[in-house]
């Protein structure tokens, strides 16, 4: 390992494997450059070549400039990457599909049928955070090869790919021993555990978040317009998929601004390319709302940019978050500060690489400041991931940095032993997150199949709390225009032609028989279910059975008279 924290192969240099296109490494021999420093093949400056050997040099290739290889750095990251899909592939059979995971699913299938055949589809741009024809159709082809299994799997290999790419951006910054520990403590996060066996559009989204961060890097460290122009569109991409990712745009930019070369902070060329990058998001996200149209649009406000506020405590959101990242966010903290120290010292363009940690750890509490902002945890321990994804840069370059001081001072086992000390409990908590965060949902697979007899395609309709997973499960014998929730019914009086909405709607409809199947749990909408129970007994509904799950699930089934099994 060298004095960087680089790791060194046999006969090695010791240069940094990074160098900047043109420019060798000090001492490299240049084309021509012998023995004698003078020119071709050790001849004096003064001596000209024949023109046979101009024509034979002519035909020489050029100079290669060394870049990063990436074989020494395979073994770890691969150990890094098989413990991560072990904890998130424990997840995958532990339980059945959240609400979340059954909404999107499904809603692919409609959008695919749609997409094929032009059969109808709910208006789900008007009330998904994230357009429904980019994760849902994909998810939903995932599903269609082997359920929801397969469907869980491609999240897995979302988060697997974003692992990788924090590995790759912090090897262009910082070198594979940082590069190394950037990864293991990403991987070891429980919220990154749980996107990684959780088919929601989350994992898709980071993933396309996480390798726009890294082309970011390589833009500043040689990457040139490819890199420019592919980060921008991932970017866009990745709001495209789920608008959330939008917070982390400046992020990104401020990535291009401050990494790699360019000199001081203020430098123009640092600037530029942070102006440029998102020139190119802006292009994509313009063209993405212009084809989309004003349905789109209007879900993006009511879903992300206008969010009503929820009703939970500053105090209880910014516990939340720290339960999932507080250690992470602290150790970046850590790094920020040593790396601010580091450019007091030394001074000149090490000020933008404070800069840049600065700017890598305010992404670590993005998420919990803005969900503070909107008194919400809901969905929480899935955003604080993204912003960990950039903090772990910083984390990994300040545990390598205490390896290689260790290593100088003491012994290179003592800085093992401090980054596995580190690393290693956040591992062993964050698997106990993800467990527990797999077990938060009631297992419905007793109660689709209790429920499975009195569904069948057709005109019956009905009103199930949470219906998108027993839609998903009975989605071959069901059109998704016979299932209803108990949030937002609406019906017109037949005898009176008036609108009537919530409670007094679902009453009147019970009383119509309307709903051949009614399903309350006493979550979600508690007080509507306890509202509508005397309505339900009194126009004969019967309760054919009670399905418990879990602890707190309990799911109670009514038929209309004269609504039989099916099969």
């Amino acid at each position: 390992m060298s004095a960087d924290g680089r790791w060194i192969r046999p006969a090695s240099t010791r240069r940094p494997v990074l160098t900047s296109a043109g420019v060798r490494p000090p001492g490299a021999a240049g084309p021509g450059a012998g023995p004698g420093g003078g020119g071709p093949s050790g001849r004096s400056g003064g001596e000209q070549p024949s023109p046979r050997g101009r024509r034979r040099r002519a035909a020489e290739p050029a100079l290669r400039i060394p870049r990063p290889g990436l074989k020494p750095d395979l073994l770890p990251l691969l150990a890094v990457l098989l413990a991560q899909g072990a904890l998130s592939f424990h997840l995958l059979g532990s339980n059945t599909a959240f609400v979340d995971e059954g909404t999107y699913i499904y809603a692919g299938y409609q959008e695919i049928a749609n997409l094929a055949h032009g059969t109808p589809v709910a208006t789900y741009e008007t009330f998904f955070s994230g357009s429904p024809l980019i994760y849902p159709v994909v998810v939903a082809l995932a599903d269609m090869l082997g359920g929801l299994t397969t469907a869980r799997l491609l999240s897995m290999a979302f988060m697997l790919s974003a692992t990788v790419a924090v590995h790759l951006a912090t090897r262009r910054l910082h070198g594979s021993l940082a590069a190394f520990c950037a990864a293991a403590a990403f991987a070891a996060l429980g919220p990154t555990q749980f996107l990684g066996g959780l088919a929601t559009y989350d994992s898709m989204a980071l993933a396309l978040l996480a390798w726009a961060g890294y082309l970011a890097v390589r833009l500043t460290t040689g990457g040139g317009y490819p890199s420019l122009v592919l980060s921008g569109l991932l970017l866009a991409l990745a709001g495209c998929t789920k608008y959330a990712a939008l917070l982390w745009v400046p992020v990104v930019c401020g990535v291009a601004v401050f990494a790699g070369a360019g000199g001081a902070p203020g430098a123009w060329v640092r600037w530029k390319r942070g102006l440029q990058l998102l020139l190119v998001f802006v292009a994509g996200v313009g063209v993405a709302a212009l084809l989309a149209g004003e349905r789109y649009v209007n879900g993006f406000n009511h879903t992300t940019l206008k969010r009503a506020p929820g009703h939970d405590a500053y105090s209880y959101v910014a516990s939340e978050a720290a339960k999932w990242v507080g250690a992470l966010v602290v150790l970046a903290l850590v790094g920020a500060v040593v790396q601010l120290l580091a450019a007091r010292r030394r001074g000149g363009a090490a000020w933008s690489e404070a800069c840049l940690a600065a700017v890598l750890l305010t992404a670590g509490v993005l998420a919990p400041a803005n969900q503070i902002r909107i008194h919400t945890w809901l969905s929480l321990q899935k955003h604080v991931d993204f912003g960990a994804w950039f903090s772990c840069i910083v984390v990994g370059a300040l545990l390598a940095r205490v390896v290689v001081l260790l290593k100088d001072r003491i012994h290179v086992t003592a800085g093992i032993v401090v980054a596995a000390l580190v690393i290693g409990p956040l591992g062993w908590a964050g698997a106990a997150q993800g467990r527990e965060m797999f077990g938060e949902w009631s297992n419905t697979e007793s109660f689709v199949a209790a429920l499975e007899p009195y569904v069948s395609k057709g005109t019956d309709r009905y009103l199930v709390e949470n219906y998108n997973v027993p839609a998903y499960y009975l989605r071959e014998s069901s059109n998704w225009q016979q299932w209803h929730d108990l949030v937002a019914v609406y019906r017109k009086d037949p005898a009176t032609g008036k609108q009537q909405v919530g409670v007094p709607a679902i009453q009147a409809g019970i009383e119509a028989h309307e709903w051949k199947v009614v399903v309350l749990d006493f979550t979600q909408t508690g007080d509507t279910d306890r509202a509508i129970q005397p309505t339900l007994k009194n126009a004969g509904y019967k309760v054919v059975t009670v399905v418990k799950s879990g602890e707190h699930g309990r799911y109670t089934i009514y038929v209309a008279p004269g609504h039989e099994k099916k099969k």
